[in-house]
């Protein structure tokens, strides 16, 4: 069974949080008009659980995050372990002999599954079908988009 994953930034200090996404409104109006009228807040949050103490049942406990930072788990590691999710940005390592042969490439849903793209390039590759082992999470496009500029 795949691992069904979230992460977002945390509203309350801007830090990313890992686990379930849950989204909800305020409130539950029967008529459309309503709505229009009265247009509801609607919350999005990450939750995890959290260990009490021995023998006691375990919290779940809720994080508000930024929804435009929300980014889904790809169920792929990079060489070192670490979790690939939607909007990582991944330093591919073609040739570890020669540290100038480096680029860096974006984790996208393009509707059909997992891709990778490079900056100024059209073409997409799926990640089912690429080596991760070359790969390595380096950053997000939300705190570190320079990395995916262009270089010339």
């Amino acid at each position: 069974m795949r691992e069904i994953l979230f992460k977002g930034k945390y509203i309350g200090n801007g830090k990313w949080v890992e686990g379930f996404y849950y989204k909800t409104a305020e409130t539950t109006y029967c008529f459309k008009e309503d709505y229009e009228r009265n247009p509801i807040p609607v919350h999005h949050y990450i939750l995890k659980e959290k260990m009490t103490d021995w023998g006691l049942p375990n919290e779940v406990v809720r994080f508000e995050i930024d929804p435009a930072t929300l980014c889904e788990y790809t169920g792929r590691t990079d060489r070192n372990g670490n979790k690939i999710f939607e909007n990582d940005i991944l330093k591919a390592h073609l040739d570890d002999e020669c540290p100038e042969n480096v680029t860096f490439e974006k984790v996208e849903w393009n509707g059909f599954g997992w891709t990778l793209h490079k900056p100024g390039c059209i073409d997409q590759e799926y990640m089912d079908y690429t080596d991760m082992e070359i790969f390595e999470v380096t950053g997000n496009s939300f705190d570190n988009p320079d990395l995916l500029k262009e270089t010339k």
